[in-house]
């Protein structure tokens, strides 16, 4: 899979490590940040996790929710507002086509389609990854794409004449 703006993310279904159930990042109720980090847990994707949970409240009033896609090693815990689903098998890494040595921050619309993808290897300094504020925005601008969908934003919502119900 080729991770670009555009393409879709692979319909799978993860169980989560901070709680009960599972989450679906295609076809679900809302948008998605997803942070894939590297495969050995390293400061700065601990460091970029606390950036994400940062911009989560920022998240949630866009209809978009934060997800860490957590390998072997991530342990059991998630900032507050940020969702860590388990990945210790590699199959979300794997159909993703990242390698051990990457990490991914994925931003999508609730069906999935890639609005944003920046994929670090290695040797590459997480700073360039979005800040909170940039990841706001982007959820922002995904969700007043379509009112009209049946699933109106809070800005729509918020400004419409038209009674909803």
């Amino acid at each position: 899979m080729t991770l670009s703006v555009g393409a879709s993310l692979p319909r799978l279904s993860f169980a989560r490590l901070d709680g009960p159930g599972r989450v679906t990042w295609t076809q679900g109720p809302m948008a998605n940040v997803v942070f894939v980090p590297h495969l050995d847990p390293c400061d700065e994707c601990h460091r970029y996790i606390a950036e994400v949970a940062a911009s989560a409240s920022g998240l949630q009033e866009w209809a978009t929710r934060a997800l860490i896609l957590a390998g072997p090693g991530w342990g059991h815990q998630a900032p507050a507002g940020v969702l860590l689903l388990d990945d210790t098998a590699g199959h979300g890494r794997a159909a993703l086509g990242l390698g051990p040595l990457q990490a991914a921050v994925l931003q999508a619309d609730r069906w999935g389609a890639i609005y944003q993808a920046e994929i670090l290897g290695s040797d590459q300094s997480h700073d360039t990854l979005p800040i909170a504020s940039e990841l706001a925005g982007l959820a922002k601008y995904i969700d007043i794409q379509c009112p009209e969908c049946g699933v109106p934003s809070q800005e729509w919502r918020g400004v419409s004449p038209f009674p909803l119900g």
